[in-house]
C-alpha cells in the first residue's frame, strides 16, 4: 500500500504546511488564524488566476453570513504578514469590484508519511526512516522528499548499524548545542524568544453588569502611555486596540491581528474608589503565560495598581531600564482620580473622530482641568480638541487656533517633557501659524520623547509631504504604519503622501488597502478620487466621487453621465456644477473650485478662491507647495506671492 501522502506548498521563503495548518517562514512559525490560513489556502490553490469575492467568502465562511469587510480585513492582515516578494511585489493583487488573485510561483512538496525530514542545516539535510537514513547534497531541493528504491535497501541495511552510530553521535551534538544555546537565553522571557511588540488589550469588566464602559479602555490607555517609553518595545496605541473593547474578545486573536509578541490583557470592576483586577501578559506566539498579577482584594489606590503593573511587565519582559524609563513608568499625570476618569472618558469621545465626538470630548477635558488644574494631559485634550475642531470644519481656524495654543502651552508649562503636547503644539504651528521651522521642530522633540508615539510619526510624514520631502515623509509614514497597523487614519495619511509625491499608482494600491480594511472609512475616497484624476482615469474618480458624496449626505448621489467622462474638461467642468451644488464642507469646497478652475484654465477664478481660502486659514494651505491638481498655476505670479505669504519660497 502507498504512504500516505500530505502536501505543502512552497513560495518565497514560506512553506504553508497543509497536515500541521502552519505556515513557516524559513523556520519560523507564521501565526495565523484559521480563517486567515483558510484564506490564504485558497488563494495559493489557485495561484495566477482570479479567486473571486463570493468563492472566497464561500470557501472561508461557508456556515455563516458575513459582511464583505470581514474578507478585506483578513486580505490586509495576510498582506503585512507575507510583505513582498523578491521582486518587491505584494503577494496578493487586488481585482478592483471582483477579486483577489496570488502573484508568486507556487510549488508543491510532499512528505511520505513514516518519513521523518530534518530540513537543511547548511549543506546537508538528512532524510530517515525508522531504520534508514541517506545524506543529500545542497544540490537537492529541500521541498522535496527521497524515494527509497528496492534496488539500494539492501545496501542501506548493511550500514545501518554504522548508521545508528552516526545518528547517536549527531543527536548528542544536537543536545549540546540546544544546551549552550538556550543556557545563553537565560535572561530572555518564559516564552524563549525576545518579545520586541506588544499590545495592551482593553481591560474587560469582571461582571456582566458592570456600567462603566470607559475604565477599561481607559486603564488601558493609561498603560500604554507608560509602557511606550520603553524604546525596545514597539507598543500598539490606544487607537489600534480601541476595536477590542467585546466582552468575549479571544486576546491571541487579538495578538495577531495586530502583529505583535504578547499582550496584556485584564479584568478589572469599580466600587467608588476601589478596584478589583487580574492582569496576565500572553505569549501570542503559543498562548503560553509570561506574567500574571491578581489584586482579590479591593484595592483603593487605582495610581499605585498601575505602576505596580507598568514595572512588573517591565520585570517579565527582562528589560534593563534606564532611569528616564523606570521613572516614566511610574509618573503620574494626575494624583486625583475622578479627574482622571473624566479625562479618558474625553479620550473616549474624542477617538470617535465626529464633530459630536470632539465636543463631548472637550467637555470632559474641562471638567478634569477643573478638579486638577495640573493635568497636563487634561490640557493636550483640549488643544487636539480644538485643532481637530477645526481641522474637520466644524468650528472657524481662526476660533480654535487662539484656545487651542493657549492648551497646548499650558501643558508644556506644567511637563516640558511631555511628548503628546510637543506633538500638539507642532500641528498648531503647521495648521494656524504656518511656523515650519518650529513645527519640525516640536514634532522631532515629540518622537524623541517618545518613538512609539504612532501619531507624531503620522503627523510628521504629513508636515514632510507638505515641505516637498517626499522620501523622509514616506520613512516617517512607514513607521507609523508599523507601530499602528490596523489604524484606517495612518493608512489613508500614507495615500495622501504618496499622492502628494506623485505616485499615483502607489496612491490607488494604497487607497485599496483602507477600503479593505474598512469600505465605510468616506476619508479615503477623496485620495483615490483625486489620484485617478491625475492619470485621467476619469470615469473611476467620478465613481470615486460619488462614493465620497453618498457618504457625507444622505441624498442619492446623481447617476454618472457618460458624456461628462468623454475628455478632461468634460469632466472637470461636470464636477464643477457638483461642487457648486454641495457647499456642505465650507473650508474645503474652496480649495476644490480651485483645483477645478485651475484644470480649466480659468487662472483668475482659481485664485481668487485660493486668496479667499488663504482668508479663512484653511487646513489646506499647507499642501499648496505640492498639491498636483494646482501645477497650471505654478508659473502665474501671483500664486508665487501666494507661497511667499504662506511662508514658502518663491
Amino acid at each position: 500500500m502507498n504512504p500516505e501522502i500530505h502536501h505543502a506548498y512552497q513560495f518565497g521563503p514560506f512553506r504553508l504546511d497543509l497536515r500541521q495548518r502552519h505556515l513557516m517562514r524559513a523556520e519560523t512559525l507564521v501565526p495565523l488564524t484559521p480563517k486567515l490560513f483558510e484564506t490564504l489556502l485558497a488563494l495559493i490553490e489557485q495561484a495566477g488566476a482570479v479567486v473571486t469575492k463570493d468563492e472566497l467568502m464561500n470557501r472561508v465562511w461557508p456556515d455563516a453570513i458575513v459582511e464583505e469587510h470581514s474578507l478585506s480585513q483578513n486580505i490586509f492582515l495576510l498582506r503585512k504578514v507575507l510583505g513582498e516578494d523578491a521582486r518587491g511585489r505584494h503577494y496578493i493583487e487586488t481585482i478592483p469590484k471582483v477579486g483577489y488573485r496570488f502573484l508568486a510561483t507556487v510549488a508543491k512538496s510532499a512528505d511520505h508519511s513514516g518519513i521523518l525530514i530534518l530540513e537543511k542545516r547548511d549543506r546537508l539535510r538528512i532524510v530517515a526512516s525508522e531504520e534508514e537514513v541517506i545524506s543529500v547534497t545542497e544540490e537537492d531541493s529541500p521541498s522535496q522528499t527521497l524515494p527509497i528504491m528496492n534496488r539500494e535497501r539492501d545496501t542501506i541495511r548493511k550500514s545501518s548499524q554504522a548508521t545508528r552510530v552516526a545518528l547517536i553521535l549527531l543527536l548528542a551534538l544536537v543536545t549540546i548545542g540546544f544546551y549552550v544555546y538556550f543556557a545563553g537565553k537565560a535572561n530572555e522571557p518564559a516564552t524563549g524568544f525576545e518579545i520586541r511588540s506588544i499590545a495592551v488589550l482593553p481591560f474587560k469588566p469582571l461582571t456582566a453588569d458592570e456600567k462603566d464602559e470607559y475604565l477599561g479602555l481607559g486603564m488601558a490607555d493609561t498603560l500604554i502611555g507608560r509602557l511606550s517609553h520603553l524604546r525596545r518595545v514597539a507598543v500598539r496605541p490606544t487607537s489600534a486596540i480601541r476595536r477590542y473593547n467585546a466582552s468575549d474578545q479571544d486576546a491571541l486573536a487579538a495578538g495577531r491581528e495586530q502583529l505583535v509578541d504578547a499582550v496584556l490583557e485584564g479584568s478589572i470592576q469599580r466600587s467608588g474608589e476601589r478596584i478589583r483586577l487580574t492582569v496576565q501578559l500572553v505569549s501570542v506566539r503559543d498562548g503560553a503565560p509570561i506574567w500574571s498579577y491578581r489584586c482579590d482584594e479591593l484595592c483603593k489606590d487605582l495610581f499605585t495598581v498601575q505602576d505596580s503593573i507598568s514595572e512588573r511587565v517591565a520585570e517579565a519582559l527582562t528589560l534593563r531600564l534606564t532611569g528616564d524609563e523606570r521613572k516614566q513608568l511610574t509618573k503620574h499625570d494626575t494624583e486625583d482620580t475622578e479627574a482622571y476618569h473624566l479625562y479618558i472618558k474625553g479620550r473616549y469621545f474624542w477617538n470617535k473622530r465626529t464633530g459630536e465626538g470632539f465636543k463631548k470630548a472637550l467637555g470632559y477635558f474641562h471638567q478634569a482641568i477643573g478638579r486638577d488644574a495640573n493635568y497636563a494631559l487634561a490640557y493636550v485634550g483640549v488643544a487636539d480638541s480644538y485643532t481637530m475642531l477645526a481641522n474637520y470644519d466644524w468650528i472657524a481656524p481662526a476660533e480654535a487656533s487662539a484656545q487651542a495654543k493657549t492648551a497646548a502651552t499650558k501643558a508644556l508649562e506644567i511637563n516640558e517633557q511631555l511628548a503628546e503636547a510637543h506633538a500638539s503644539l507642532a500641528d498648531i504651528k503647521r495648521f494656524f501659524d504656518w511656523d515650519w521651522a518650529g513645527a519640525e521642530r516640536e514634532y522631532r522633540q515629540a518622537i524623541e520623547l517618545n518613538p512609539n508615539y504612532s501619531t507624531a510619526h503620522q503627523w510628521y510624514g504629513e508636515f514632510l509631504s507638505a515641505m516637498g520631502r517626499p522620501e523622509e515623509a514616506v520613512r516617517e509614514i512607514q513607521l507609523a504604519q508599523e507601530l499602528d497597523p490596523l489604524s484606517t487614519v495612518v493608512q489613508s495619511a500614507a495615500a495622501w503622501i504618496f499622492f502628494f509625491a506623485r505616485q499615483h499608482e502607489q496612491t490607488i494600491e494604497q487607497c485599496e488597502k483602507v477600503i479593505e480594511m474598512d469600505n465605510g472609512f468616506s476619508e479615503i475616497y477623496s485620495q483615490l478620487r483625486r489620484a485617478y484624476e491625475a492619470k485621467g482615469m476619469y470615469r473611476e474618480a467620478m465613481e470615486a466621487d460619488s462614493r465620497l458624496r453618498k457618504s457625507r449626505s444622505s441624498r442619492t448621489p446623481e447617476k454618472i453621465d457618460s458624456r461628462s467622462l468623454s475628455n478632461a474638461r468634460s469632466y472637470w467642468q461636470h464636477i464643477l456644477e457638483l461642487t457648486k451644488q454641495d457647499l456642505q464642507n465650507r473650508e474645503a469646497v474652496e480649495v476644490r473650485l480651485a483645483e477645478a478652475y485651475a484644470q480649466l484654465g480659468d487662472k483668475d477664478r482659481a485664485l481668487e478662491l485660493l486668496e479667499r481660502a488663504y482668508e479663512k486659514h484653511s487646513f489646506w494651505m499647507p499642501f499648496l507647495n505640492v498639491h498636483p491638481h494646482l501645477d497650471p498655476l505654478r508659473s502665474d505670479p501671483r500664486f508665487h506671492d501666494l507661497l511667499r505669504r504662506i511662508g514658502f519660497s518663491a
